[in-house]
């Protein structure tokens, strides 16, 4: 079953495409959340150092993109929205809301409102697109409140909506902070999202005024088109008064024709800009004719829709011609990704990275995509406005040859689960094997350059993930949904994304079941099992870790039969069911030594030996709990010094030995508490600190915080009750940061020893 977090789990990766397949091995933590860097190696030599002793504050996010320099007129609006929100109360979170048709200016404008009121907002600011008009639909406020949530306070996992939005509000309650969120269609989602503390300014824009909003005492501006003079001023500062000034009534035939929408004016002065030979006049006879051919074909829109889709049509027919980038257009609208890069696009059109690379610095140009915030790992990153990606799609539809449409989703699925795959390797080496199936292999895999790469590429793209595995689901492409269920584990072991952590594998765990796949099955119900114990649903998590012990059994798996043993095992610890706890780890350490004896393979052998001690360690705290302290410091003892230095139990060598500080670390501070308990108080305080100083070093805030917690106690044996009181004071202020249900534990017992 898959590893862990926060308890243990016996895993191996499937390799990625073009890598050898690996043995079983396994990968266990148990008892705590993995906030920071473990080691997980099939190979060290020379040591493991670790460095940074506290994790520094998150910097400030900046997210709200730099106003472009043709920025023109709306000063009246600008002035206009600034004053209204002056005149609400200091208190409150001060909302605006720009409502107008698709392509009028509301993104800019909003931009434009918060730089005008940058020194505002010590706290930063932040940008969000609900995506309101896509056609997959709205995104779900819990998805926007946990990017949010993880980018002010990186360390919170908070395992329900709610508990998310109450986090929020505190981490926003100290330093205001200016948010853009764009596209939004319920007033509800916007209220979900609202900051706490007082000093905030929240910007939405909408097509619609969402007049409810008024009620919360909003400020509802509806924007208006450029008049004809700004109009022209755009023209004249983008394509030179000179040129302007040579055809006036060809100027302002264009602007007319654009009816005041700056997207419609950005698309025809980026053809304009490109042909610095051509007549103004032409432009409005294609302008014209294009006007007429939409308004035939669509009759219900207004002038408005009708002037963005004439722009839209031809900005697509002034493409470059000899090359494929109205092909990279046409498919990049038919996916369901939120942003795209180079890699992604070369893999979905058949392109080299090179050559994806200028297709999309093209279509940039074109103003048919826009540039969005880089990632260092992605490289640069682009989205569509939605009207352009609803008339990309429009065009995919209607040129697509059959069985293109499936092919490109197939290729971004292949792509992200490929690529997903190598991460894993990389960040969970010990993932257990789950077979990889690939319509379309890479021709240019991604390469990372160590865990911090990879993990951060997952990362930046957890909404694409997110995106993929409902369109997966909604296509019926039953093998990619339920493989990129299980590769997407890194992921959600680092960051504890709940919302996509339960849906990804409700929707997987379907998948699975419909392929037939049952080792699948079984590790995405471990999985499962998993994040429903983080999430304190511990009779969910018991049900779930049963159904995985009755599968293994009836499979005779004895390596998933004794990690779904240990897991219930560390249930049962963790809910104070104690000799069913003991009973069940017993069990499991049984058949881990066994498999540990008899395994065939050098690196399984090494991998369950290391599970015997995982599992150790969680008897030690059964002993502990039940009055048996010297055989607690016997185990615990035993199991530090294998997990600080894992051989073969039936070959001494070192060439393939696996260290694991964390897990060895957290030996050392329930061993520390075994000593204290046994009437060693000098030795438990030792060793409590020294428990202390490994996991600054290894920088993992849950454990950072626990070991103090621990200390404090045999501190507070000892008498030393203003060193308790501190103990358990930092204790709080790193569990406020990861855990508000732990921190309210530690408080009660600072209380008492107040």
């Amino acid at each position: 079953m898959s590893a862990p977090q926060p308890a243990s789990g016996d895993d191996t990766l499937p390799s990625p495409a073009a890598a050898p397949l690996r043995p079983d091995t396994a990968n266990t933590i148990s008892g705590g959340t993995l906030n920071g860097p473990s080691v997980q190696a099939r190979r060290i030599t020379g040591g493991v150092h670790f460095h940074g002793a506290a994790p520094s504050a998150p910097s400030v996010p900046r997210q709200i993109l730099p106003l472009p320099a043709a920025f023109t007129d709306r000063v009246d609006d600008v002035q206009r929205l600034t004053a209204r929100l002056e005149r609400l109360p200091v208190g409150s979170v001060r909302i605006a809301v720009i409502s107008g048709p698709s392509g009028i200016g509301k993104s800019a404008l909003a931009t434009r409102l918060l730089h005008e009121l940058g020194d505002r907002f010590p706290g930063g600011q932040l940008y969000a697109d609900l995506r309101g008009y896509a056609p997959e639909g709205p995104a779900r406020p819990a998805e926007i409140l946990g990017r949010f949530l993880r980018t002010v306070r990186p360390d919170a996992r908070p395992a329900a909506v709610e508990e998310m939005a109450t986090w929020w509000r505190s981490a926003t309650a100290e330093r205001p902070m200016g948010i853009v969120l764009d596209n939004v269609v319920d007033a509800g989602h916007l209220r979900a999202l609202m900051p706490g503390g007082r000093g905030h300014v929240l910007v939405a824009t909408s097509r619609e005024q969402l007049a409810s909003l008024a009620g919360d005492g909003a400020v509802l501006h509806r924007l208006g088109p450029l008049d004809p003079a700004a109009a022209l001023e755009y023209l004249a500062f983008c394509l030179g008064e000179d040129r302007i000034g040579r055809e006036p009534a060809a100027a302002r035939e264009i602007a007319a024709l654009c009816a005041g929408l700056p997207m419609a004016l950005a698309l025809a002065v980026t053809e304009l800009a490109a042909r610095p030979g051509d007549s103004l006049a032409a432009m409005t006879t294609t302008l014209s004719g294009n006007h007429r051919l939409v308004r035939r074909s669509r009759p219900l829109l207004t002038r408005q829709e009708a002037a963005v889709s004439a722009a839209l049509d031809h900005a697509y027919a002034a493409l470059p011609g000899d090359t494929p980038t109205a092909m990279v257009y046409r498919r990049l609208g038919s996916l369901f990704v939120l942003d795209m890069d180079a890699a992604l696009t070369a893999a979905v059109c058949g392109l080299t990275h090179a050559e994806a690379t200028e297709h999309l610095r093209l279509l940039q140009a074109a103003h048919l995509l826009e540039p969005a915030p880089g990632h260092p790992v992605r490289g640069d990153v682009y989205r569509f406005h939605d009207a352009a990606r609803v008339h990309a799609r429009a065009r995919a539809q209607a040129e697509a040859v059959d069985g293109e449409l499936d092919e490109v989703v197939r290729r971004a699925l292949d792509f992200l689960l490929a690529n997903t795959t190598a991460a894993e390797f990389i960040v969970t080496p010990t993932h257990r094997l789950v077979a990889r199936d690939y319509a379309h292999p890479l021709a240019e895999p991604l390469e990372f350059d160590g865990e911090e790469r990879a993990l951060a590429w997952l990362v930046a793209q957890r909404d694409n993930l997110f995106a993929a595995i409902r369109a997966a689901h909604a296509g019926g492409f039953d093998t990619s949904l339920y493989q990129l269920a299980h590769a997407i584990w890194p992921l959600l072991r680092a960051t504890h994304d709940y919302p996509l952590w339960f849906e990804s594998h409700s929707l997987g765990l379907q998948a699975a079941r419909r392929c037939g796949d049952v080792v699948a099955e079984r590790e995405l119900l471990g999985t499962s099992a998993v994040g429903l114990r983080g999430a304190g649903r511990f009779d969910e998590a018991t049900q779930a870790f049963g159904e995985v012990l009755s599968l293994a059994q009836a499979d005779q798996d004895q390596r998933a039969e004794a990690q779904a043993l240990h897991e219930l095992g560390s249930v049962a610890l963790e809910t104070d069911r104690l000799e069913e706890a003991e009973s069940l780890l017993v069990e499991a350490r049984v058949l881990r030594v066994v498999l540990s004896r008899t395994s065939q393979e050098k690196r399984d052998r090494i991998t369950f030996h290391r599970s015997v001690a995982i599992t150790d360690v969680c008897l030690g705290q059964v002993l502990l709990k039940t009055g048996r302290p010297v055989e607690a410091i016997e185990t615990l003892a035993s199991a530090r010094s294998t997990l600080l230095d894992v051989r073969d139990p039936l070959d001494a060598g070192r060439d393939l030995d696996i260290r694991d500080p964390l897990d060895a670390g957290r030996a050392l501070a329930w061993l520390a508490r075994a000593y204290s308990e046994a009437g060693d108080l000098t030795e438990g305080e030792a060793q409590g600190r020294h428990a202390v100083a490994e996991f600054d070093q290894l920088d993992v805030t849950r454990w950072r915080a626990r070991s103090r917690e621990l200390l404090g106690h045999t501190l507070q044996a000892a008498a030393k009750r203003d060193e308790a009181r501190a103990s358990y004071r930092e204790a709080i202020r790193l569990y406020e940061r990861v855990s508000r249900r732990d921190a309210r534990r530690v408080q009660q017992a600072l209380s008492r020893a107040a």
